[in-house]
């Protein structure tokens, strides 16, 4: 499956600005759910180029749909959010998407991969739908095949397994490639969302620590979403999110209404964001 060029006439390549501004920028945030009381304030929050951070809370305390406005899949009431210097309100939807596609690598808690392809084919997947991370990959090993294959090796899943479909694949295994598939072609970015509550104690440290060695290698920065605290050590930094919402005393739920986005209806879980990147072509 090869990578195909995404961009139509009058499209301008976005500047490469990796590691010159921060991954994430959050300024004076509000947001709050059209129905219901659930309330988001956020004055400052920042993930600097290459950084790694944890961000622990329970279960409806807002985490979910702080990605969702990170992601651009959301529209804040008001504040700022930048990705690698872009601000996300000057951008139309298809601009949003386009960015979220070119600057994020997801990981969702059920990995959200294309069961009938195969571990390359996935991976691959971000550099089909972006061109900026299609050049990043070729950059990097001559060709975005070449450089999936690189990473597939260095995450355990070569030999036989990069032709297999990912159905066949053990938790573990998919794991690594919903990693190998979020990291293809550098985002600035990496978002994880709670990508090792299947997992055992063991596993869950040992994925954390190959994931942010793998951060590491590509200089992309990584927001690391967790209920197990017992993995914030291994992170740059932790962050509470009680401690991060000034107004921590609500729930999100999902009787809290749609979501303030362009599209009706949507909201911040893993499949709106999944459905998101998939609009954007940014399958990532």
């Amino acid at each position: 499956m090869a990578p195909v060029d995404p961009k139509t006439p009058g499209d301008t390549p976005q500047p490469e600005t990796a590691g010159e501004a921060p991954a994430v920028l959050v300024k004076d945030l509000l947001f709050r759910w059209p129905k219901g009381s659930f309330r988001l304030k956020v004055d400052s929050f920042e993930v600097k180029a290459g950084e790694r951070v944890f961000i622990s809370g329970p279960s409806g305390c807002g985490k979910s749909t702080f990605l969702g406005l990170i992601a651009g899949i959301l529209k804040p009431s008001g504040g700022r959010i930048a990705i690698d210097g872009q601000n996300l309100a000057e951008k139309s939807g298809p601009q949003r998407d386009r960015l979220r596609g070119d600057k994020i690598g997801f990981i969702f808690q059920q990995f959200n991969l294309v069961p009938y392809l195969n571990v390359l084919d996935n991976v691959l997947l971000p550099c089909r739908f972006s061109a900026e991370r299609n050049r990043r990959a070729a950059q990097v090993a001559g060709t975005a095949a070449k450089a999936a294959g690189e990473l597939i090796e260095r995450l355990g899943l070569g030999g036989d397994l990069m032709d297999r479909p990912v159905s066949f694949l053990s938790v573990g295994q998919q794991q690594r490639v919903a990693a190998a598939r979020a990291l293809m072609g550098r985002p600035p970015l990496l978002v994880a969302d709670e990508p090792t509550s299947a997992l055992d104690a063991d596993l869950r440290l040992a994925f954390l620590r190959l994931l942010a060695q793998e951060c590491r290698e590509t200089g992309s920065a990584l927001l690391f979403v967790s209920h197990d605290r017992s993995l914030a050590g291994e992170l740059d930094r932790a962050v509470g999110f009680g401690n991060l919402n000034a107004e921590p005393d609500n729930s999100d739920s999902a009787s809290s209404g749609p979501a303030s986005s362009d599209r009706p209806g949507e909201s911040p879980d893993q499949s709106a964001i999944s459905g998101g990147l998939v609009d954007a072509g940014g399958a990532s």
